[in-house]
């Protein structure tokens, strides 16, 4: 990383650290933050940062950032439980919906992309990251079954995205009809199973260790926060050697390490993964403001601009009320569910999976309408929070009684 660009991000880490928790009670996304320092710091900007994109940077940090999210939500998917209607009916119903929405919106809209890149940017859209704003879990006036759901669905929906995108690009590069039938299913193996196998194998002989060491008090539980967050990046990388999917290797990990620790009564603080992922994940937004979301917006069309809005709102909110109809929740916590998806740092790594792999025509547009998209749901989530918590805590008042 060049020097100046790693001055300026430790800087900028150092100052929010500072206001981190008046950003707290604003209930401001803490990437917004980044994205504008970014902006302002960047080549377009005030130009501390160099001109030169550093591609590379960007990449790695934001593989680094998803890693290790994907196994906190795991951890946190296992220890709070995958329980409540509303929550089962977002995965089975309203995942699936989302994806399907999103593909015919981006034909319509998008004409000139195929199906299959269609589909491609309705996964890389779909992922929700409602840990950006962090004070939204954890304010008690939202019910708490709104809140479960909507961390459970974040957490499992980068898996589901992942898993839509790789047999998307494969379909849409051609792969797929090129070769054999064997072929593809040698491939959706790979990716797939392989995957699972690679994250349940890591993830059970690390958690064993782990376990192990602390039990003999070989390990203090800060080096044992340390020694999973070694797990997690061990996870994506013999994943990512062995040519699987070190994304979903590191989900699997994740699942598999909480359950063996709770199986053992050790479950470990998992502040130093919390605190590792938050860092890196907001590096990956000052970078992004500083070196794509001026060029993002520069050349994009009306197009462009209406599909990230009808994604982040219509297509969400349409997805949401289909799976939650018929169930206990209240129309206030439906509106607030279908609302609240800010889309972040797993779409921006899934566009770069595309962008990287170099495999489809319109890789470029794809990119385009993921830094629209991400840009405008930072700004919508960030503003409209205290309004909605208003309508879902009054909506729990009401449900309450005197």
């Amino acid at each position: 990383m060049h020097s100046t660009i790693a001055i300026t991000l430790t800087v900028m880490v150092f100052g929010y650290a500072v206001m981190s928790a008046i950003v707290h009670r604003w209930y401001v996304a803490p990437a917004l933050i980044f994205v504008a320092a970014g902006m302002l710091l960047g080549p377009s900007g005030l130009g501390v940062l160099p001109e030169s994109e550093d591609a590379d940077t960007f990449t790695v940090l934001a593989q680094l950032a998803l890693t290790v999210i994907l196994f906190n939500h795991a951890v946190a998917v296992v220890t709070g439980g995958l329980r409540g209607r509303i929550t089962g009916r977002l995965l089975l119903i309203g995942i699936p919906l989302t994806l399907i929405l999103g593909t015919v919106t981006a034909l319509l809209l998008l004409p000139v992309l195929p199906l299959w890149e269609a589909v491609c940017l309705a996964a890389i859209l779909a992922p929700t990251e409602v840990a950006l704003i962090e004070a939204l879990l954890e304010d008690r006036r939202i019910p708490e079954q709104v809140r479960h759901a909507l961390s459970v669905e974040s957490g499992l929906y980068d898996g589901f995205a992942l898993a839509t995108l790789l047999a998307a690009i494969a379909v849409a590069s051609g792969s797929a009809e090129d070769e054999s039938a064997t072929a593809w299913v040698l491939f959706a193996v790979r990716t797939e199973l392989l995957s699972v196998a690679v994250g349940a194998g890591v993830g059970l002989l690390g958690s064993m260790v782990i376990v192990y060491s602390v039990r003999r008090h070989w390990m203090s539980k800060t080096w044992a926060q340390l020694a999973t967050l070694a797990v997690a990046l061990l996870c994506f990388q013999v994943g990512e050697t062995l040519h699987a999917s070190g994304f979903v290797a590191a989900f699997v990990g994740g699942l598999v390490y909480a359950v063996v620790s709770r199986r053992a009564g050790q479950v470990l603080p998992t502040q130093v993964t919390d605190a590792t992922g938050k860092l890196l994940e907001l590096l990956v937004f000052a970078l992004f403001g500083a070196y794509l979301l001026v060029s993002g917006w520069r050349d994009a069309t009306w197009q462009v601009v209406l599909f990230a809005v009808l994604a982040l709102v219509v297509v969400r909110m349409a997805a949401v009320a289909a799976a939650l109809w018929g169930t206990e929740a209240p129309l206030r916590s439906r509106l607030f569910i279908g609302w609240f998806g800010p889309r972040g740092i797993g779409s921006l790594v899934l566009a770069m999976i595309v962008l990287g792999r170099g495999e489809l025509e319109h890789s470029d547009l794809l990119v385009q309408v993921t830094v629209v998209a991400v840009s405008i749901s930072l700004v919508l989530s960030s503003v409209t929070v205290p309004c909605g918590i208003r309508l879902v805590s009054v909506d729990r008042l009401v449900r309450s009684g005197p």
